[in-house]
């Protein structure tokens, strides 16, 4: 065989493996992995990944929340340690989490607070013992970071909703309820004046739905705490916002912050190829006598978000609230921002 033969016998080898290649269907990606509906009676995990828990009767009154929801409590190893302004140290805190999901007794987990210290001990999860052994964990505020590392790094559908620490709510129970024990589809929707205030049947602006930009999409969710998701930006748990639908709240953080965080996440591309965004509810940060002109969290929200060219919801009732809704971190989900609904299939 001479050297023009080898060259041809090569370029066709070369184009049959190609057209294997091209031909062969793509693998679909199953994305996060939704965990077990838990059932009446489970025991779950009783955490402090961030602030410490204060006192005895603070810690009865967390054990108390959860056989309310009809769990056992089983306290985490380290859960009445303290370091500093957290509850125990990096290790400590990290050592509970990744017991937790060992334990085979252990069917959720629940942590007491937010507050912070959740960022602080991402690098010592081990994702793939987490990822071999899904649980459902459920929090918000701090709680954030460990929504966006599990998503991200185990591939592992969390909830973002309240903690043991969070004001009991029969509005908020029944959307804790369906996603720790129900797997079907959810429909979500504001609470009413027979929540947020009886003696005054009008809603509050804030609670009401609308579109800031029209459209309708899907995609899976991802966010959180808007001061977490700027803090992560840069490291290896910043959000990952392409072809998902992005979420996020705050509280008691002036318009011109907000403004500065979402510059932050527009810049460092965490909305790149986003396919949607709802924003929850932003407590206490408007100031309560805006002169003539001052920018609100509204103003800041359409100068922000609008241009994006995606449909973008406001009002949702996540956040520092006492009636809010528990969502599934990394399922799928679907927004119609024209009608206003949000729902997960």
């Amino acid at each position: 065989m001479d050297r023009r033969e080898f060259l041809a016998l090569t370029t066709i080898a070369a184009a049959g493996s190609a057209m294997a290649k091209t031909d062969r269907a793509p693998v679909a990606d199953p994305g996060p992995k939704r965990p077990e509906p838990l059932n009446p009676g489970d025991r779950v995990a009783v955490v402090a990944p961030a602030s410490p828990v204060e006192s005895a009767e603070d810690l009865e009154g967390f054990f108390k929340r959860v056989r309310n929801l009809g769990l056992e409590p089983v306290p985490a190893p380290n859960l009445e340690k303290k370091y500093g302004f957290f509850g125990g140290t990096d290790h400590e805190r990290a050592d509970d989490l990744n017991w937790a999901f060992a334990n085979p007794e252990v069917k959720g987990i629940l942590p007491v607070r937010g507050g912070y210290g959740c960022s602080r001990l991402l690098h010592l999860l081990d994702y793939k013992l987490i990822k071999k052994n899904p649980k459902a964990l459920c929090g918000y505020s701090d709680i954030t970071a460990l929504h966006l590392a599990l998503s991200q790094k185990a591939g592992l559908v969390t909830y973002h909703g309240p903690v043991l620490a969070s004001s009991e709510s029969a509005f908020s129970d029944g959307y804790l309820r369906q996603a720790l024990f129900g797997s079907g589809p959810v429909e979500f929707k504001n609470p009413g004046w027979e929540y947020l205030n009886p003696e005054h049947p009008e809603v509050p602006p804030s609670y009401e739905i609308r579109a800031l930009s029209p459209g309708r999409t899907s995609g899976r969710l991802a966010g959180g705490n808007l001061t977490l998701l700027a803090a992560l930006c840069g490291t290896p748990y910043q959000l990952e916002g392409k072809n998902k639908i992005v979420f996020f709240e705050d509280v008691k953080e002036a318009p011109y912050r907000i403004d500065r965080m979402l510059t932050q996440l527009i810049h460092s591309g965490c909305f790149k190829g986003a396919r949607g965004i709802v924003a929850g509810q932003f407590t206490d940060c408007d100031p309560e006598e805006p002169k003539d002109g001052e920018w609100l969290v509204a103003d800041v929200l359409k100068d922000r978000l609008a241009p994006l060219g995606i449909p973008v919801m406001t009002g949702a009732a996540i956040g520092h609230i006492t009636h809010k809704w528990t969502v599934p971190v990394g399922a799928v989900a679907e927004l119609d921002a024209d009608e206003g609904t949000f729902r997960i299939p």
